[in-house]
């Protein structure tokens, strides 16, 4: 485990991983079962400074229902038809 193992700011710490000559990292068996992670799976990755942050890649039809009500009427920001925010996010 990492020196800071003890220190909890909301991160959970797991042992060191290697990166393979061809730039491959293997996820360790309980955090790939714990997200559902399965040989396939598409995850996204993004760089925070000098951090490369692994998430779940997610659906356009996720997307659409965690963005449902998110902005307010009366708001400042144009309202979006959210199949219209999917076609656009499918054909990228």
């Amino acid at each position: 485990m990492s020196g800071l193992s003890g220190i909890d700011c909301g991160i959970n710490m797991v042992d060191d991983a290697i990166i393979d000559k061809k730039g491959r990292v293997v996820i360790p068996r309980d955090l790939r079962v714990r997200l559902s992670l399965s040989e396939g799976k598409r995850v996204r990755l993004l760089v925070d400074e000098e951090r490369v942050i692994m998430t779940k890649r997610v659906s356009p039809d996720e997307f659409v229902r965690e963005m449902e009500g998110c902005v307010k009427e009366g708001s400042r920001i144009p309202k979006i038809n959210p199949l219209d925010v999917k076609r656009i996010w499918e054909t990228a």
